[in-house]
């Protein structure tokens, strides 16, 4: 699996391109193209008609492939130019293919949202450790849709970890670095929250958590949590809590999917409101490791509080579905 942070340069910043410098545009092989649709022709034209000097085009060391300015290099060859003006980056394919992400995200011709999400899926494909948020953030995309891409790509390597936008590496579960923390504490009482989230890549609010329940002599996976950790390569979303569901008889698949197609809640404030409150169990490790540690008190008990009013609200729908039959006698 290819290893990716930030200090390897996988997702590139402008220190990674060299100087502008001008190369013969025959050197040059074409861009690995993100766009659906190819090259625009009206675009070309539009560029090489213009009287405006042109920005360098982007272009990888290694391979003198195109990374960004392919509209730019048409409209070069279509005036006559035989050199064009280039920045030189030196960095792997991916971070290449990364950089041309970003780059045409950010200027020239946009990105239509079908060339994203073919570029999530990409990217999926060659960096399958980055976190649904990292590459939401190059592609430019939701982190849902990202979630939703992970999820229909069949082929897409599956890893027990994520890269995030920060470039820490996280456990997709958290309840072996839990358990690993609670060994550690046990081994070495000395040791501080820190050096054990540095150990384990928990966050310093899981650690703390950990400690607290081994000091009440509890398990340090929380009861919810635990079953997750034979899921970890499971992909996120509603659909990965159903053996949870199963065990009580429910298809929490099935209920979920049927939610999201129902138009009375898709297509009204209110129904998407309430999809999304009940789409955040399948965040809930996300959060946990989001939460910082003097704040973990506070947060869990308004979690109780809400776990409360979610019983009271199932206790009345339940109530207005048996309502009609027992009015029957």
């Amino acid at each position: 699996m290819l290893s990716v942070s930030s200090e390897n340069g996988l997702v590139p910043g402008d220190d990674f391109i060299g100087q502008v410098t001008r190369v013969e545009i025959d050197q040059l092989l074409p861009a690995d193209l993100i766009r659906l649709d190819g090259i625009s022709e009206e675009h070309v034209r539009l560029i090489a008609d213009s009287e405006l000097s042109m920005p360098p085009i982007v272009v990888h060391t290694d391979t003198m492939r195109v990374i960004d300015g392919m509209h730019r290099l048409k409209a070069a060859s279509l005036r006559g130019d035989e050199t064009i003006q280039v920045k030189l980056f030196d960095g792997s394919p991916e971070a290449a293919f990364i950089l041309s992400v970003k780059a045409n995200n950010a200027h020239g011709l946009p990105l239509t949202a079908a060339d994203r999400r073919a570029a999530a899926g990409r990217l999926l494909g060659l960096c399958p450790d980055l976190s649904d948020r990292a590459i939401a953030a190059i592609v430019g995309v939701s982190a849902h849709t990202v979630a939703a891409v992970r999820r229909s790509t069949e082929q897409s390597a599956q890893s027990n970890s994520r890269v995030g936008r920060d470039g820490r590496v996280r456990p997709t579960s958290t309840a072996d670095g839990r358990r690993k923390a609670a060994e550690l504490m046990a081994a070495r009482p000395d040791a501080t929250i820190r050096e054990i989230a540095k150990e384990t890549g928990l966050s310093l609010g899981t650690v703390a958590d950990v400690r607290r329940r081994v000091l009440r002599g509890d398990p340090p996976v929380p009861a919810g949590q635990a079953g997750r950790a034979t899921a970890a390569n499971t992909p996120a979303g509603p659909e990965a809590t159903a053996a949870d569901g199963a065990a009580s008889g429910v298809d929490v698949t099935s209920s979920w999917r049927q939610l999201t197609r129902d138009p009375s809640l898709r297509y009204t404030k209110n129904g998407r409101q309430l999809l999304r409150l009940l789409s955040v169990h399948s965040s809930v490790a996300e959060i946990v490791d989001a939460v910082p540690s003097h704040c973990s008190q506070n947060v869990a008990t308004l979690a109780r509080e809400c776990a409360q009013a979610w019983g009271q609200l199932a206790q009345r729908l339940e109530k207005l579905e048996r309502s009609p039959v027992d009015s029957l006698g």
